[in-house]
């Protein structure tokens, strides 16, 4: 795209990632202020993390004078292998933002197709996302299709547990008798 630069985020970039993912919440539901201010401490967390342990690429398109003007990423999800996908992890593009001055310039599409070559050059099969209404022309001029996906919702409790990484508990001990 004349006139716009895309490159891959860093760890300095991370106020840039918070502030557009913020953004895209805002015009996409009604979060209140606290649920913000939670979701951008919670997400600055997590994307660094993801982003050290190299499973979160994500990209930045700047204009001409280095203005951020989109960002959006591609995060390498765990899945369970299943025939014919063995590889246990499968892109999930998150997170495509264009400020509202730079829209219609294709710079979500720069963004989006970026993150594909770099999944097909890695050797995924496929690639996923979950599109917003607006963002589904977009996807779909892509050659994105649409697939079905249901949820069922869980009352969100206050302070969600983390899920422990730590060996599995056990519930008896192993008798020193047997052999």
């Amino acid at each position: 795209m004349p006139g716009f630069k895309i490159r891959t985020a860093t760890a300095k970039d991370l106020d840039t990632l918070v502030q557009h993912r913020r953004k895209m919440f805002e015009e996409m539901a009604s979060p209140t202020e606290e649920e913000l201010r939670v979701h951008d401490e919670a997400y600055r967390i997590w994307a660094t993390d993801m982003m050290k342990r190299r499973l979160l690429r994500v990209y930045i398109v700047e204009s001409r004078g280095g203005k951020p003007a989109a960002s959006g990423g591609v995060w390498l999800r765990e899945m369970q292998p299943s025939p014919g996908h063995p590889h246990g992890m499968v892109p999930y593009v998150l997170s495509v933002y264009t400020r509202p001055e730079f829209r219609r310039k294709g710079l979500a599409s720069m963004i989006v197709e970026e993150a594909t070559r770099w999944a097909k050059s890695h050797g995924y099969y496929k690639i996923v996302l979950h599109a917003s209404k607006t963002g589904r022309k977009v996807y779909s001029q892509l050659g994105w299709k649409r697939t079905w996906e249901m949820e069922l919702r869980f009352d969100t409790p206050a302070k969600p547990r983390r899920l422990s990484a730590g060996k599995p508990r056990r519930t008896s001990r192993p008798s020193r008798a047997s052999s």
